[in-house]
């Protein structure tokens, strides 16, 4: 008899050789495990559903919940990611899909959903996300050199300059992967959380980049975009930065370039007021498994 339950972080084992079924290559077993792992403090125990036949695990969806503030209101955040069933089981897979849209008082992601997930969301009600992205290079500004601006990389001096939902964010957050900066300015502080990963730059050549995951304070991010690249090439060992357009909100610095490969489409679903400029990539599969 085919059942769903809700995944518990004990159910690695069985769920790891599905999860194997992704391509994936360059994530190892530890990294899978992250997804079995409680960073936020919200997953009661549960890390999303898996499809059960007799005992065996034939099907899952992983569920990474959390909790945020935007305009001065706490939302729980619910992103789903890695849904995988075995193949004589598809028929029963939209199973799972229907316990994670049943789940209420949660606002729903799907960061890097296939085209055929997509679909499905939006028949669901969720909206699109936008997710096109540009690469800066690490290049300084001359018409900037003038403006105050403190670059800081070492994380104990970025906890330290931290305080409420950033701190805890900044300690949520501390994946071998997982880089974080403070940007002290004449016009405020801001906290950038990024992911330090090899990304495909053709002929087989992987190259060390910084993704941008989280920014607490846009305006002063973009305000000093070129010391920020530059921090984090120097400070994080990369050649440049990777930063969603929604983050620039239009600015397109001369030193950077539109990401190859075009934009990608992202889904959620909120009914408490959750904005498309609210979702990051924080707390999902994009900075616990070094998208």
């Amino acid at each position: 008899m085919v059942t769903i339950r809700e995944t518990t972080a004990e159910d690695f084992d069985q769920v790891y050789p599905l999860l194997l079924g992704f391509d994936a290559p360059y994530l190892t077993e530890a990294d899978w495990r992250q997804l079995f792992i409680d960073h936020s403090g919200c997953q009661d125990g549960r890390f999303g559903y898996v499809l059960v036949d007799d005992g065996t695990i034939v099907g899952t969806i992983a569920l990474t919940f959390s909790e945020r503030t935007f305009r001065g209101r706490t939302h729980r955040l619910c992103n789903m990611s890695n849904w995988i069933v075995k193949n004589e089981y598809r028929g029963r897979s939209l199973m799972l899909l229907a316990k994670v849209v049943a789940l209420e008082g949660v606002t729903l992601t799907a960061l890097s959903p296939t085209p055929e997930v997509l679909r499905m969301c939006k028949k669901l009600g969720f909206q699109t996300l936008g997710q096109s992205q540009r690469i800066v290079l690490p290049i300084l500004d001359p018409r900037r050199l003038l403006e105050r601006c403190e670059l800081v990389t070492d994380l104990a001096e970025v906890e330290a300059g931290l305080e409420g939902e950033a701190r805890k964010i900044c300690r949520d957050h501390r994946l071998p992967h997982h880089r974080h900066l403070l940007v002290r300015s004449a016009i405020g502080d801001c906290y950038v959380m990024l992911n330090r990963s090899l990304k495909h730059a053709g002929r087989g050549v992987r190259l060390p980049v910084a993704r941008v995951h989280h920014v607490s304070a846009p305006e002063v991010f973009r305000r000093h975009l070129d010391r920020v690249a530059l921090a984090a090439a120097v400070g994080f060992r990369c050649v440049a930065m990777v930063v969603d357009e929604r983050v620039l909100r239009g600015h397109a610095p001369w030193h950077s370039f539109a990401r190859p490969g075009g934009a990608y489409l992202g889904a959620f679903r909120s009914k408490d007021g959750v904005q498309p400029e609210d979702i990051d990539g924080l707390y999902s599969e994009c900075v616990l498994l070094n998208y």
